[in-house]
């Protein structure tokens, strides 16, 4: 799709380029942008533990000094709910739960 638009740009700039007296930097900057965009890769995150700009807080100065916001530069850690057990044998996690008696084991969605 990006190289039939590419050719189909470059075809009708080139084909009219003659009769056309006006600005073609739209086009121009249209064709170096699909250029660049198939350039371009992905930047991975840090570890919130390992990054160098929050040092692992998930916080840093902003640049005016002023505030402290939110660091872009990490993957913020996952928490998991840890299971709670209770006295009547039913393990909780979240949404579902685990009961156990004497006939076996059977989980609830809730």
């Amino acid at each position: 799709m990006n190289k039939l638009l590419f050719l189909l740009l470059t075809f009708s700039v080139l084909s009219s380029a003659s009769f056309y007296d006006g600005s073609t930097t739209a086009s121009v900057t249209l064709a170096g942008g699909i250029i660049k965009s198939k350039s371009v890769e992905n930047v991975k995150k840090y570890k919130r533990k390992d990054c160098p700009v929050c040092k692992g807080t998930g916080k840093y100065l902003s640049g005016d000094g002023i505030k402290m916001v939110d660091c872009g530069y990490c993957e913020p850690e996952t928490k998991l709910t840890p299971p709670i057990s209770s006295s009547n044998g039913v393990i909780k996690s979240g949404s579902t739960a685990v009961s156990c008696g004497p006939n076996g084991c059977r989980v609830i969605h809730k």
